[in-house]
């Protein structure tokens, strides 16, 4: 059975710089130990800080084309077209920017939770559909064709191009309920077709 007298003796055996050592070695890995919490708590900090001013600059670039939809009626845009078309106008479909805050941010878009990067893709994805859309709106043989078949076609991606615009303002809105902003919609203007 080991004594305290055995211990005691034990431990005074040994020399005192190697208990300098041993003490100096404890302090610096509880240093260390230490020293590592609080990293992890600054980077903790910092990542929680990128994550909401990254979330707060798409909430505010959505919030402002959500607004922009807001101010078009795309039935009474619809309805104001549509007899146009039928007369062989060729509408023109005005280019748009909307996601230059998106772009800038898309290599940091991993510290967003997931539940709000899916809405948020989603919505960047429906303006970059609406975009093609312009593009091929412009395309020759969308523009120079004379035939019924050319302003079927036209027709078709005239109303497809409004319903696309009336899926981002969907998308808008779940993405920022998603980031935990209430957006007020003040009608859904959802384009309709009596084809």
């Amino acid at each position: 059975m080991i004594t305290a007298g055995v211990i005691s003796g034990w431990v005074s055996a040994i020399d005192p710089r190697v208990w300098q050592a041993v003490l100096a070695g404890l302090f610096v890995a509880v240093g260390w130990i230490v020293n590592g919490a609080q990293n992890r708590r600054e980077a903790t900090r910092l990542r929680r800080e990128q994550r909401e001013d990254v979330q707060r600059a798409l909430v505010a670039e959505i919030k402002h084309y959500l607004d922009v939809l807001e101010g078009e009626d795309l039935n009474a845009a619809w309805e104001a077209m549509q007899p146009r078309i039928e007369k062989g106008y060729v509408p023109f479909l005005p280019t748009e920017d909307n996601d230059m805050v998106f772009q800038s941010v898309l290599p940091t878009i991993h510290i967003l939770p997931k539940t709000v990067i899916d809405p948020v893709v989603k919505y960047y994805s429906q303006l970059k559909a609406i975009d093609a859309q312009i593009a091929d709106s412009r395309l020759d043989a969308f523009v120079t064709g004379t035939d019924e078949d050319s302003r079927r076609r036209r027709e078709i991606s005239y109303f497809q191009y409004l319903q696309m615009k009336q899926r981002a303002k969907t998308y808008a809105v779940q993405a920022l309920r998603e980031m935990g902003v209430a957006p007020g919609i003040n009608s859904p203007g959802l384009a309709h077709s009596g084809q």
